[in-house]
């Protein structure tokens, strides 16, 4: 199973990547950092790809 999904762990390290390089930690703590309604509704709606 882990040969079947590395390819799919890479590319997720990759876009990880490459959202830490080009994303600053303010940007991501001004949409995300606070715990109002819409800072969780936007955390999950960017979270649902992960799994699939």
């Amino acid at each position: 199973m882990l040969l079947a999904a590395g390819i799919y762990i890479l590319l997720g390290i990759l876009a990880a990547g490459l959202l830490k390089a080009f994303l600053s930690p303010a940007a991501v703590a001004r949409h995300l950092g606070k715990g109002r309604f819409s800072s969780v509704a936007k955390a999950a709606l960017f979270g649902i790809p992960l799994p699939l």
